[in-house]
């Protein structure tokens, strides 16, 4: 299994913000909201009764990668925690209907000075010229 990184959490984490209009998005946030118990939690030796309530930060981009921070560092120390965090970003981590779909874009006030590629997936050699 590959490391989970903050920043592939972060942007595991956006997909299913973007998705939780519908009930696919929701049972996704609900899900990871129980991951963020599992590591927020006050101790070990907690009653077993309903888990407390998280507010998670999902517009505030610097609370939510500290919290992912947080939670790729307890995945590291927890290899359980670690597995299933990475089970969740595979089920969760991308957009409803965008399956490895790529969007190539240039922007805002970009100059272009010479050839550009986007694309995905490339095979064999390019050349300009």
């Amino acid at each position: 299994m590959d490391p989970v990184t903050a920043g592939a959490l972060v942007t595991a984490v956006n997909a299913a913000v973007s998705g939780a209009g519908g009930e696919a998005g929701r049972r996704a946030l609900e899900s990871f909201g129980t991951l963020v118990r599992r590591v927020l939690r006050r101790g070990e030796g907690e009653p077993a009764g309903a888990p407390e309530p998280v507010a998670i930060a999902y517009d505030d981009g610097e609370r939510l990668r500290q919290l992912a921070d947080l939670l790729v560092e307890r995945a590291r120390q927890d290899p359980e925690f670690g597995r299933d965090l990475a089970s969740w970003m595979r089920e969760h981590g991308k957009p409803a209907g965008e399956t490895d779909a790529v969007h190539n874009t240039i922007a805002g006030n970009a100059r272009i000075t010479g050839p550009v590629i986007q694309g995905r997936d490339f095979h064999g050699p390019i050349s300009f010229g």
